[in-house]
Formats: C-alpha cells, structure tokens, sequence
C-alpha cells in the first residue's frame, strides 16, 4: 500500500485562502436555511469558466483534505458508536465532518467529467449518514453498526482507496457542466409529474438535485462573488430546508415502522412544488434563449 504522503494531489497547491475555506463552509452550514423573501433571480444556469471549474473542485477538496481531521473524527465515531449517545458538542463535530464530506461528493458530481460519486466516497457519506439518523433517534443497534464500518472505512489502509479516484478525477469543461445541469433539470422535471403521489424515495431523489445544485452554485459564489449568486444560493436553499425537513420526518416514521420509505405515497406541500417549477420553468426560458 502506498503511503499517503506519496500520493500527493495536484489540487493540494495552490492552497486556497483560508477566508475562502471559511467561507464557503459558512454557505455549507446554511444550505437548508430558508430565504422566503429571497427572489428568484434572472438567471439559473450560471455558466462558469475553465479556471473556475479547476478552483471550484480544488476549494472543496481542501475544505475536506484541511478540514477533516481523520483521526479525531476516526476516535469520535467509534466512541459513538460504543456509547450509543453522543453529546451536543459531539453531534455538531460529527455532522460539520459529514458537510465536508458531502460537499467533496457534491464536487464530484458537480465538475467531473463523468459527473458520477466514486463509489466507496458514496458509500462511506451514506454510511455517515445513517449513522447520524440512528443516534439522533436514539436506534442503540444501528448506532453500533453504522460506528463501527465508518470507523473501519477511516483506517488509512480502506481510507486510501477512498482518497485515490478524488486525486486522479477528471474534470468537465464549463459546456459539459451546463449540459449536466440541464439534464438533471429535465429528470426533476420528470420527477415532478409524481409529486400528487410520491414516496420518501423519490422525494429523496428530488432533494438530492437541489442540493447539489446549493452545494455548486455555493462553491461558485465563493470563488466568484455575485448578488445574483447569493440570490440563486438562499432561493434554492429555502427549497432544500423545506424539503430536508419534511425528509426528516419521513424518516422518524420509517425508523418507528409506521411508513414504508418506498412503498407508501403523499403529497408534498404545495408550497415546495411552487417553487420547484418555478425554478424549473425559469431554466427553460433561459435554455429557450
């Protein structure tokens, strides 16, 4: 196994300023604060340049390689995990480790040229997160087990394969980072007509586009600050905080057994949908143009 101090990252220089890193992991922390009087701006299918697309992906690869001390987030899961409690202060470690990640996976999609998560950066962010949704609901069981793979996906041997395709990634030009971003328009869109009658599944789905779409237009507003962007950021995020908090109720009642996640159907409030087409018919226009 290569040792980690050879495999150094051509996206570890030149290092971004810390005032940039601190920045947009303040947007980070409130992508799911809503904005009700923010309005939509003019333009949704911000187009970036080369240049941005390369200090985009290297911002949040710096966010977590500088961000994320593994080894004390290695310790504080598996104390989680044996514990099967963890501390408001231990909650909030966890979950800002988890927003790193996440955004690194968000960047993965957002500027590679595949637009695709690596698989095992994937798994271990999902595995976070169940881990979080059982201590946060006290699932003593679930704790444990979510713990301890996380804690194992952490040693550098496993870690190392988790690093690896995020310093080899190939990244997309500004052409095939818009196509992407009108392709996932057109499959919410699809996802839409399902809205009368949908279930926590695909509910997750559409919540997944509108995060990613925070989490990029976030990593642009950073390198590049704009009134617009800082419109198009908190508008999408009222969206994203509406939905993230009616996913959390899905889950409470998944956890206590009293809704399928996948079979079971509702109806989303209207207020979500209104906005959600509404962002989606202004992209239209725009991709009409």
């Amino acid at each position: 196994m290569i040792p980690f101090r050879f495999l150094k990252s051509r996206f570890d220089k030149p290092e971004a300023p810390q005032e940039q890193l601190d920045t947009v992991f303040e947007y980070i922390l409130l992508d799911d604060v809503p904005h009700f009087d923010t309005p939509l701006p003019t333009n949704v299918l911000p187009l970036c340049t080369p240049q941005e697309v390369g200090e985009g992906y290297r911002l949040c690869w710096q966010l977590l390689e500088q961000g994320v001390n593994r080894r004390a987030f290695s310790r504080l899961t598996l104390k989680i995990a044996c514990s099967g409690h963890a501390s408001p202060e231990e909650q909030r470690d966890f979950k800002y480790a988890r927003a790193k990640f996440k955004h690194m996976r968000f960047a993965c999609a957002n500027f590679a040229q595949s637009h695709r998560y690596p698989i095992l950066l994937h798994i271990i962010t999902i595995i976070m997160g169940n881990m979080q949704d059982a201590f946060k609901n006290h699932q003593r069981t679930a704790t444990l087990l979510n713990g301890l793979l996380l804690w194992y996906m952490l040693t550098p041997p496993f870690y190392w394969l988790i690093r690896l395709p995020l310093i080899i990634i190939r990244l997309g030009s500004p052409e095939d980072i818009l196509n992407y971003q009108k392709k996932q328009n057109k499959k919410l869109a699809r996802l839409m007509t399902t809205l009368q009658s949908t279930t926590g599944h695909e509910f997750h789905v559409m919540r997944k586009i509108i995060s990613r779409r925070v989490s990029f237009n976030d990593t642009l507003r950073t390198i590049r600050p704009s009134h617009q962007l800082n419109q198009l950021s908190e508008y999408l995020a009222t969206v994203n905080g509406m939905m993230g908090d009616m996913h959390d109720t899905i889950i409470e009642k998944k956890l206590n057994g009293t809704q399928s996640y996948h079979r079971d159907r509702f109806q989303p409030p209207s207020k979500i949908i209104e906005r959600i087409n509404a962002f989606l018919s202004r992209g239209e226009k725009e991709t009409s143009h």
